[in-house]
């Protein structure tokens, strides 16, 4: 079929946040995750160019497919050099967290996209499938965010503007041991056999103060170079391995 007025519109207007979160819904750009995810149901509709279409007939085996012209596509995309397939999903609801996984990921003014999508994917890796982001982190549907997470924020529970010093005592009681990271910790070894709920911080500032006093455990990341941080998506990576394995 071939695409309208009134839908090019529509995926225009979810560009901006306030759209996003009124209809629900959001747009991915990347054809390899979009072809992975041909039968998840909160997948709406496919919108792909004329050539795109004729260079992969074979493999368009999509419900809800629409022809755009490449000029409609470059409105709607957010990446420079557009791939010629664009997909529309809803969002996915958060699973009702009855504090029986056992890791965690907790989430502090993570404001680089980035990074947020990095750190969702890493999470999904190493299976904490239950992640809270404060209400000072990025937007979760933030496109940037959306292309980093290459599809795993289908596979994790993601959940938004959570006041994280309640979830932590909340936690708390429940027998979790909560584990910070902070250049003013150790590196001594953390318990894998504990349930584990784990906060990383801002970019800049790393967790914040009244979150780290709630903490068990403060752990650094030892260096032997010169550099003076690191990535918040890197070091996510290296605590959660550090409590897996």
């Amino acid at each position: 079929m071939q695409v309208n007025k009134k839908q090019i519109e529509f995926l225009l207007k979810l560009k901006k946040k306030k759209y996003r979160d009124e209809h629900q819904k959001f747009l991915f750009e990347n054809p390899k995750v979009i072809w992975e995810e041909f039968s998840n149901p909160l997948l709406d509709s496919v919108y792909v160019t004329d050539n795109f279409y004729k260079e992969n007939e074979d493999r368009m085996v999509f419900k809800n497919i629409y022809r755009l012209s490449e000029k409609d596509l470059g409105k709607i995309s957010n990446q420079v050099n557009p791939l010629g397939m664009v997909a529309l999903f809803n969002m996915p609801q958060a699973k009702k967290f009855i504090f029986k996984s056992k890791n965690v990921l907790l989430l502090d003014g993570i404001s680089d996209p980035g990074n947020m999508g990095t750190i969702i994917r890493t999470a999904d890796w190493f299976g904490f499938n239950h992640v809270f982001l404060g209400n000072n982190c990025v937007e979760i549907y933030n496109p940037k965010v959306v292309a980093a997470s290459m599809g795993s924020i289908f596979n994790v529970s993601l959940n938004a503007d959570v006041n994280l010093k309640s979830l932590i005592n909340d936690l708390k009681e429940e027998g979790y041991q909560i584990v910070v990271t902070d250049l003013m910790g150790d590196e001594s070894d953390i318990d894998r056999r504990a349930n584990i709920a784990l906060v990383i911080g801002n970019e800049a500032k790393g967790v914040d103060r009244k979150l780290i006093e709630l903490a068990d455990k403060r752990f650094k990341i030892m260096k032997s170079g010169k550099a003076e941080s690191l990535n918040a998506a890197v070091a996510a990576g290296i605590v959660m391995n550090k409590i897996k394995f």
